[in-house]
């Protein structure tokens, strides 16, 4: 990993501790986010999105359920955790701010 993976790599991994998930699981999502990042790969995780609400296995929330098509009613709403920490295309997904990578070092002037 380069620089700039490696500080996404743990800021994704803190997050992810949060957020509940245990350390095994956090790393290995963060590490295949990497790897998805590399191939600008389109697909996204909840967890990534501003929509995702909620702490804990079992009570994670779409707040976008219409648009994202998980739900009929507010109500139905909940997240399963697999479905979370799934690569997935949604209509309804929005990114997180601190989400995305900021690019790789090669982007970046070297002094």
């Amino acid at each position: 990993m380069n620089g700039v993976e490696i500080d996404t790599f743990a800021a994704r991994l803190h997050k992810f501790a949060d957020w509940g998930l245990a350390r095994n699981d956090g790393e290995t999502l963060a590490d295949k986010l990497v790897l998805r990042d590399r191939d600008q790969d389109d697909r996204r995780v909840c967890l990534e999105c501003k929509h995702f609400a909620g702490h804990r296995a079992g009570s994670s929330r779409c707040g976008n359920w219409q648009a994202a098509g998980v739900a009929i009613h507010s109500r139905d709403a909940q997240l399963p955790a697999d479905l979370v920490i799934q690569l997935q295309r949604c209509d309804g997904f929005n990114a997180h701010p601190t989400s995305t990578p900021q690019g790789t070092d090669d982007e970046h002037p070297h002094h």
